[in-house]
């Protein structure tokens, strides 16, 4: 019994050094196994072009990372500004709005109130205390390329307001240039200031900045949408 155990020993002993010199190869597909096995040289030769194969430190993976972020990243975090336009009177901010709605379907803006927008201090005529009169100077006005705006107060006659100031010395100043047109009995009261309306977009991203600055001027009334002058200014 023990020489036939020594004898079977022997044999497996004799056929795995056979198998491993590789004489058995015809049989490898049946027997299931290789003698190198799965070892590295077993892989790298059934590699593609294993010579491209480049092994990259962790600084430079990180860079070439930081290299092959999409550009669509690199923008997002552009950061958004604060944009405004006008001011503007009642009709002109319908008209205004209009325009950008027809322009930017969908686009998100806030209207601000902006005191004291056109000075205090008047160039007018009158006061007029009839309305046909009143009619007949405005109509002259026009003709003279002057376009007149009318100011009515509760118990008082009205008056045609031909331009707004900030200074009473820019006033004087239009008077002058307005008799030089032959516009002789315009004078300077102080007035009240004007509330006028702004368009304002507070976060607006590079694409909105475009869409926005790009607008024809006069869809805006000759006032573009630029950098807002007080970004904090409440609403």
């Amino acid at each position: 019994m023990l020489r036939a155990v020594v004898l079977v020993l022997l044999l497996a002993n004799a056929g795995f050094w056979v198998w491993r010199q590789g004489w058995l190869a015809p049989l490898h597909s049946v027997i299931g196994a290789r003698p190198e096995g799965e070892r590295e040289p077993g892989r790298m030769a059934r590699q593609v072009r294993p010579e491209r194969v480049e092994l990259l430190t962790p600084e430079a993976a990180s860079a070439a990372q930081r290299l092959a972020a999409p550009p669509a990243i690199a923008q997002a975090s552009a950061a958004a500004v604060c944009l405004e336009a006008g001011p503007y009177t009642a009709a002109e901010l319908a008209a205004v709005q209009a325009a950008l709605q027809s322009a930017w379907p969908g686009g998100a803006w806030a209207v601000r109130e902006v005191s004291g927008a056109g000075g205090r201090w008047w160039v007018v005529e009158g006061p007029f205390f009839d309305a046909e009169p009143l009619q007949a100077r405005r109509d002259e006005l026009r003709r003279r390329g002057v376009v007149p705006e009318q100011a009515s107060t509760p118990g008082a006659a009205p008056l045609l307001i031909l331009s707004r100031h900030e200074s009473r010395e820019a006033a004087e100043l239009e008077v002058a240039a307005l008799a030089e047109r032959d516009v002789q009995t315009a004078r300077v009261v102080e007035g009240t200031p004007r509330v006028a309306r702004a368009l304002r977009v507070a976060q607006a991203d590079a694409q909105t900045q475009a869409l926005l600055t790009g607008l024809p001027a006069e869809r805006l009334r000759g006032k573009p949408f630029v950098p807002c002058r007080n970004p904090n200014a409440l609403f």
